[in-house]
């Protein structure tokens, strides 16, 4: 069973080893500058990313996010933090990490929680209704 307390507090961490202290997470700049022992800088405009069409306009933070996680897995400091344990192979486990980081609980926890709806959350933190949707009842 994925300990998603676990990947939680790996997602705080991560959020904190950055100093990130406000929405929208900056996935596009954080893949080109990865902290000592994360993975290799990504250039983005050197990728051939073909980005599903969900009709929203923030889906390609999503893959975005998703590829930050999969260089950050089996990244040193992946490692130490037991990502390639806590997520593995399982691409929902991968989606609800890849969640954590684009709208993290020490963030999200600063909205007034009257403002806890998908719309709201979509629109602050630039990710599509359905994974604002997802992350809310990932969190409940």
């Amino acid at each position: 069973m994925t300990d998603y307390v676990q990947l939680e507090q790996v997602a705080d961490a991560f959020i904190a080893d950055y100093g990130i202290t406000d929405a929208p997470i900056p996935v596009d700049d954080l893949l080109n500058r990865p902290l000592p022992g994360m993975w290799e800088k990504v250039d983005l405009s050197q990728l051939t990313l073909s980005f599903s069409v969900r009709g929203d306009r923030n889906a390609p933070r999503v893959s975005i996010a998703k590829l930050l996680v999969r260089q950050l897995i089996n990244s040193p400091w992946g490692v130490q933090h037991d990502l390639p344990n806590l997520i593995g192979q399982d691409t929902a486990v991968m989606l609800a990490f890849t969640r954590m980081l684009l709208i993290p609980r020490v963030l999200l926890e600063k909205m007034p929680h009257n403002r806890w709806h998908p719309v709201e959350i979509a629109s602050d933190f630039l990710v599509p209704e359905d994974d604002a949707e997802s992350r809310l009842t990932l969190l409940r």
